[in-house]
């Protein structure tokens, strides 16, 4: 396609996508000289100002994330009726097509790709941003194998947007990934995503989705409703810890998932592949039972089902009752029976529901809250489990770069759940900080790249700076290169780009200016002067500029020559002036939007474009008066593409 220039930067020189909302351009940043990717909203959204308004303010927020698993969101703005995000461009595999080439992915790839998006949702939450569209299909994979989620923001405003607005597609795409909140349109919040990337997972693991059916309504009921086929039925030997983080993460209730994508992360650390064989921690059995709770018709279904059947042994109840019939008893006062009576006495006299609530509080077993064990010691959490009456059991020896040697990492279950006395809590210990990679530290600023050293447990080298295609202030390499293996401590030497050599400024309008005048223009813009001619003219003043070699507005490289037609100020032209309406049709356009241009040359050269604006090539036509003297030419350029060119007469106004 012939390329287009949005913001007077962006040049758009191919589509590389398309979704239900936007088109995805590749596109080149003339200012900056870098590639990015240019994602324009479809016009039917930029009618509805709540969501254009979402859209702007989610798109803002999700610029300010920086991590190395995000698409880096670098500008968001609005060019007449056209909405864009400009972003960092990911040369690179869609999970989404990756998952359908390789079928079940290979676990730990699987699991490396889960860490990464993990680590970004952790990220994102912290900064109060919950992504709401985790799915294959917002999953890049570039060619270094780093996995980066993008569409941050959008997906909230989409999200909001979709429920209220009635735009069914988004929701159909992404249906397959909803929680169960999401579908029932309840309170959504960070362990939403934490949903999302449990599926993602699931499916990355079996090639399957959990959930399909006929119509996205369909599958958004079994999310809510119907109980998973744990991934160990679809892929034999898949790690038992795998499968529990799988099933923990997609858990129908927001409280029963990882408190926070760190924590999922955490556990995604700790994976013991050796381990195969069922969750038990999460049967079928407990889900059924979570089914129960949420369905009332299946609540009764089930108690009048199992009402007969005493299931300790087997018997019904009648034929107990009749083993039981004329056996003497000693009767004893024990706790459970004096309960009973007492119940048995409310429900036989009026009583507030106050005094009923605080009976059955006190047959309901003593639960406690598990505390923080985080930095503790064995020795001290141990203590402190034992005030709770709660039992310390050791879990495995892991390396940390957050955790001094000895100290406990991480625990399950985590800190405020509620456990009965006398349950165990399992802690992983620290055995200190191992060797690690070293982090990508190319395209961000120094500033960034000390955080993010610091954060790694290695530091700053030597700085130096160099002429990249990359923006200046921007690092363009760096020692030891990203993914390498360096121990903690090791220094990073970064080079800083100055910019590029050949910077590209934009042409100045010096039609009219005296030549001196456009002479220091020219020196300002360090653009060179080319070949002054002179030619006679009646319409500019003696040394005015009649025309420039290179038109207004276009992009060039510093150092450029630039020849000027000067007027000597001698002599009458030979036609008379006139103006013309001149009809342009947009069916030739090839692309949607795109860009107009109109130049007139007439019996005193060739003129500044008088039109250059972007079109919508759905408004069929415009009208453009032109204006000119004596005989002449009109061109008309679609994206840069000559569509038409007349022969006009600016005295009788024909055009042929």
């Amino acid at each position: 396609m012939s390329s287009r220039i949005l913001a007077g930067r962006y040049e758009l020189i191919e589509k590389i996508g398309e979704g239900g909302m936007a088109v995805v351009y590749k596109a080149r940043c003339r200012l900056l000289n870098r590639f990015v990717a240019i994602k324009i909203l479809k016009p039917e959204f930029t009618k509805d100002i709540k969501f254009i308004e979402s859209f702007r303010r989610e798109s803002q927020a999700a610029a300010s994330l920086v991590h190395s698993n995000i698409v880096n969101v670098y500008d968001v703005g609005k060019e007449g009726n056209i909405h864009y995000i400009v972003m960092e461009l990911i040369e690179g595999r869609v999970l989404s097509d990756l998952i359908k080439e390789e079928g079940p992915m290979e676990v730990r790839k699987a699991v490396s790709i889960a860490k990464q998006i993990a680590s970004a949702l952790s990220l994102a939450h912290k900064s109060n941003l919950i992504h709401r569209d985790v799915k294959p299909h917002n999953i890049l994979i570039n060619q270094e194998g780093v996995a980066k989620i993008t569409d941050f923001g959008i997906a909230k405003a989409v999200s909001s947007g979709t429920i209220v607005g009635k735009q069914t597609e988004t929701i159909m795409g992404s249906v397959h990934y909803f929680s169960p909140e999401q579908a029932r349109g309840g309170y959504i919040d960070e362990k939403s995503d934490i949903y999302s990337l449990g599926i993602v997972l699931y499916e990355m693991v079996t090639a399957k989705v959990p959930f399909d059916g006929e119509n996205p309504v369909a599958v958004a009921v079994m999310h809510i409703n119907d109980e998973m086929i744990p991934p160990s039925e679809l892929v034999p030997n898949i790690p038992t810890d795998l499968e529990e983080i799988i099933l923990k993460a997609t858990n129908k209730y927001q409280i029963n998932r990882y408190k926070s994508a760190e924590d999922m992360l955490t556990s995604l650390n700790l994976i013991n592949y050796n381990s195969t064989g069922r969750a038990a921690s999460y049967s079928k059995t407990k889900d059924k039972n979570s089914t129960i709770v949420m369905s009332p018709v299946k609540n009764a279904a089930a108690l009048k089902e199992n009402q007969p059947i005493n299931h300790a042994n087997g018997e019904k109840d009648e034929d107990k009752m009749a083993k039981e019939k004329g056996k003497k008893k000693r009767f004893k006062l024990n706790k459970v029976k004096f309960a009973a009576i007492i119940l048995a006495l409310l429900c036989a006299i009026p009583v507030s529901g106050l005094l009923v609530n605080g009976v059955q509080a006190m047959l309901a077993p003593k639960e406690v809250t598990v505390p923080d064990l985080r930095g503790y010691t064995f020795e001290e959490a141990e203590k402190e489990l034992k005030e709770l009456n709660l039992i310390l059991e050791k879990g495995n020896e892991v390396y940390s770069s957050d955790y001094e040697e000895g100290c406990i990492v991480s625990q399950s279950p985590e800190e405020d759940m509620k456990l009965k006395e006398g349950a165990k809590v399992k802690v992983n210990i620290s055995k200190g900080m191992q060797s690690g990679t070293v982090p990508n530290l190319v395209g961000k600023t120094l500033s960034d790249a000390q955080f993010i050293l610091e954060t790694y447990g290695y530091s700053q080298g030597l700085v130096s700076e160099d002429y990249s295609d990359y923006a200046k202030g921007v690092i363009f390499d760096q020692s030891p290169a990203f993914g390498e293996e360096a121990s903690p401590g090791v220094k990073i030497s970064l080079k800083i780009s100055l910019g590029s050599k050949n910077k590209e400024v934009e042409m100045p309008n010096l039609q009219g200016l005296d030549f001196d005048r456009a002479k220091d223009q020219l020196t300002k813009y360090k653009l060179a002067l080319g070949n002054p001619s002179y030619e006679a003219s009646s319409s500019y003043a003696k040394n005015q500029v009649i025309s420039q070699s290179v038109d207004a507005g276009v992009m060039v490289k510093e150092g450029t020559a630039i020849d000027l037609v000067i007027s000597s100020g001698e002599g009458e032209a030979s036609g008379k002036q006139g103006t013309v309406d001149l009809t342009i049709s947009y069916s030739d356009a090839k692309n949607p939007i795109f860009w107009l241009t109109v130049i007139v040359s007439d019996e005193n050269g060739v003129s500044t474009p008088i039109s250059r604006e972007q079109r919508d090539k759905n408004d069929g036509s415009s009208i453009v008066s032109v204006s000119g003297e004596g005989k002449g030419t009109i061109t008309v350029m679609f994206d840069n593409e000559v569509v038409q060119r007349l022969n006009v007469d600016f005295a009788t106004g024909d055009l042929s």
